[in-house]
């Protein structure tokens, strides 16, 4: 299957990734994009993410030539802007941050993690479902130091909505494509969220 990775810049990375999809789900796949979604503004208190997201995944370009976010993609959404949309913040030092770099926090604040992430995933795929049609799927990532000496940091799923999670490797695919997410994210550090196309058989009606 092949994979690419797509930033604003204009970057595209090719490899392969077995995402451990069961065969039967994975028919319709052909190959598997990530792109780096631009543009995305400051979060704060009270923000309806979908409706703070949603023209920016309306503009993305993809490296196909495509142009725009479809009802059959997988939007996944950095932790820490879930937070400041929950007004998550405290005093710094009052008591432990949640994250460990503090790009775009204010000095005199801390960050938690996301309340209640699935309920939070849910709430956003529902609102990117109203405005983009189809079952969109969503992933809340978070960053975590991998198992393995020398292999840095790792994103995994922190939560997620509109995957079906009955399927054959349904877990496994969530926390591969909040990976493959983190690794686009890193190469567009001013990017925190990324739009993946090319698995639309394990995604749901469903929350």
């Amino acid at each position: 299957m092949g994979v690419f990775f797509h930033d604003p810049l204009g970057m595209v990375i090719s490899g392969g990734v077995n995402f451990g999809v069961d065969s039967r789900y994975s028919s319709g796949m052909t190959s598997l994009q990530a792109v780096a979604v631009p543009g995305i503004p400051m979060l704060t208190s009270g923000d309806d993410v979908a409706a703070v997201l949603a023209p920016h995944l309306n503009a993305v370009s993809w490296p196909d030539g495509h142009v725009g976010m479809r009802g059959d993609d997988v939007v996944v959404i950095a932790g820490k802007i879930v937070a400041k949309a929950q007004g998550r913040f405290h005093r710094a030092g009052a008591e432990p941050d949640d994250y460990r770099t503090r790009d775009c926090i204010p000095a005199a604040l801390g960050l938690k993690a996301p309340n209640e992430p699935s309920r939070a995933a849910a709430v956003i795929r529902r609102g990117l479902a109203a405005r983009f049609g189809g079952r969109p799927g969503v992933i809340i990532s978070a960053s975590s130091r991998a198992g393995e000496p020398g292999r840095g940091v790792l994103d995994r799923a922190l939560a997620w909505a509109g995957v079906d999670m009955k399927t054959p490797g349904g877990e496994s695919v969530t926390d591969a494509i909040a990976a493959l997410a983190g690794a686009v994210m890193m190469s567009s550090p001013d990017c925190p969220v990324v739009l993946v196309r090319g698995i639309p058989d394990v995604l749901t009606w469903e929350d």
